[in-house]
């Protein structure tokens, strides 16, 4: 860390992170949950022929 720009751009990626944290942490928290879908279970093919 020579550079002072270093530092710059290390607490700007720091920042860039943060903000996606809680935006996703936002997202998670505020979506709806899934519909509910209740499928019948598949027919049951019997045959005739014994």
């Amino acid at each position: 860390m020579d550079d002072p720009h270093d530092l710059v751009l290390g607490m700007f990626a720091a920042a860039i992170a943060a903000v996606m944290l809680v935006a996703g942490e936002l997202y998670l928290v505020t979506r709806p949950d899934p519909p509910e879908t209740n499928t019948p279970p598949p027919a049951v093919v019997t045959s005739s022929i014994n």
